[in-house]
């Protein structure tokens, strides 16, 4: 099970299953005029970092607001981060976030969610800010993979959005070779965050039912 979890054919199997549920965005489809703001998604921090001197993004979050950025770029949308921390860890994800858009990438940040802790408080408190913002529809930046359990926490609080993905690990699963039995640390970690996926997805479609 160790060998095969550390498999990049293992990752693309799994990230498949969710992935296809999620087509990438087309900054020109007529549908995107209709968004007034570009949300992302919190993913991690680098702590302590002592080239910067203190914590900024980390590699999963600082994916998203580059692709974040970009969306900012060809729609002239501004952007929304979202996420909060352990008062132990320091700033908030969100503040980071909203350093590395403006000082980075020159992408404009209207406001930031910084209370979240999980997807699902993602949702919670975007929500709450989006009302006060007279913000009713969003572009959602977040990986591929986890469209399907944000997407589900979002509508749960009666967010309109359009998703916005980034990073498919499904992508290379059309590729055919030995490679992708070589175990790999990067196929195990990309599969040990699809199973933690698979598991949240799970336990949210559990919890939207009882409430």
């Amino acid at each position: 099970m160790l060998y095969l979890l550390s498999t990049p054919f293992a990752a693309q199997q799994l990230a498949g299953e969710l992935e296809q549920q999620v087509a990438p965005i087309d900054s020109q489809a007529p549908e995107i005029r209709q968004a007034q703001a570009i949300l992302v998604l919190g993913g991690g921090r680098y702590t302590n970092a002592p080239e910067y001197g203190s914590d900024t993004v980390g590699p999963m979050l600082l994916e998203r607001l580059r692709f974040a950025a970009r969306l900012s770029r060809e729609t002239g949308l501004p952007i929304i981060p979202s996420g909060g921390s352990d008062p132990r860890k320091g700033q908030p994800e969100a503040d980071l976030a909203k350093q590395v858009l403006e000082q980075s990438f020159q992408a404009p940040v209207v406001a930031v969610e910084n209370r979240s802790r999980t997807t699902w408080e993602n949702a919670q408190f975007s929500a709450e800010l989006l009302k006060e913002l007279n913000i009713s529809k969003v572009l959602l930046v977040t990986h591929a993979w986890h469209i399907p359990r944000a997407e589900r926490a979002f509508q749960h609080f009666n967010v309109d959005i359009i998703p916005a993905p980034t990073c498919y690990i499904s992508s290379a699963s059309n590729q055919q070779g030995y490679w992708t039995w070589l175990p790999s640390a990067d196929a195990l970690q990309n599969n040990y965050r699809l199973l933690h996926e698979y598991a949240g997805d799970y336990w949210y479609q559990v919890k939207t039912l009882s409430l």
